[in-house]
């Protein structure tokens, strides 16, 4: 398998679909973000769910290579395994061992991972908002191991923070993993469209910060527990739009209409979306 740079990317009018594969995804704000972005620039596309299991990957990776889709997005649970088939990974992909994003080029499937950049900027900003005595993260906490974790892992890692992924066999040594941390990541699906949270309130303090990547509802419980201890704390609205952003340009060749897109997300989760 290729690990490979951007390349230059054509249209093609008659490939009008875009798919998110994924499983128990009903929730995903992405066909409402894409499908704004894609009228905003009249171009003749159309973003779907692909609500499927493992099995089933086989099929819809075929759809991709003979032409039948544009393109794909790739979430939980199969970002790790889509990498089997894939002729070619882009060097975020490579780097982390999973793909978010799926590129038709020529016949053959480019695996990219999106969430990389958009981690390593929200990232950056939760960085800046830190004291000035602590201008950096020393330890995080993620949890999950899946393809998410890994993106965010790599992110840490890159800026010199020592990380533990915590699975769920896990979550019982939470009070003392976090008594040391100073970044908690949840990278599961726990709290999407529900309200509960992966961590227990009494664990959240001032100077942990939070970035959960769930987005719906938002802010999400873990969220609104950090911030009821004074805590800094993201959701994963921005992280989501940032994405799909670098996605939309992946696949079109086009600067992104990020105004429409962030628009179309704000409707989605009735809330303004964190800058």
């Amino acid at each position: 398998m290729t690990v490979m740079g951007a390349a230059g990317r054509s249209h093609s009018a008659a490939l009008d679909r875009v798919v998110l594969i994924g499983e128990g995804i009903g929730y995903s704000a992405s066909p409402a973000i894409h499908n704004a972005a894609f009228t905003a620039l009249g171009i003749p596309w159309r973003y779907e769910l692909r609500d499927i299991v493992a099995g089933e990957l086989p099929d819809v990776f075929d759809e991709l290579r003979s032409g039948a889709l544009r393109g794909a997005n790739i979430t939980k649970p199969h970002k790790v395994r889509a990498i089997e088939f894939t002729d070619e990974l882009d060097v975020s992909a490579g780097r982390v061992g999973a793909v978010n994003t799926i590129v038709v080029r020529d016949g053959r499937l480019v695996g990219h991972d999106t969430d990389l950049p958009a981690i390593t900027e929200q990232v950056a900003v939760l960085t800046q908002a830190r004291r000035a005595d602590a201008p950096r993260f020393r330890s995080a906490v993620v949890l999950g191991r899946g393809g998410a974790a890994q993106a965010v892992a790599a992110v840490l890692a890159d800026a010199g923070a020592a990380v533990e992924l915590i699975g769920r066999d896990r979550w019982a040594e939470l009070p003392v993993l976090l008594g040391s941390a100073d970044l908690l990541v949840n990278a599961t699906p726990v709290g999407t469209a529900a309200d509960e949270s992966p961590v227990e309130r009494a664990l959240m303090r001032p100077d942990l910060t939070v970035l959960d990547l769930v987005y719906r509802p938002s802010p999400t419980r873990l969220v609104r527990d950090a911030r009821a201890h004074w805590a800094t704390a993201r959701d994963g609205a921005w992280i989501l739009l940032r994405q799909a952003a670098l996605s939309f340009e992946l696949w079109t060749g086009e600067t992104a209409p990020v105004g429409a897109m962030r628009r179309a997300l704000e409707a989605e989760l009735g809330v303004v979306a964190d800058a």
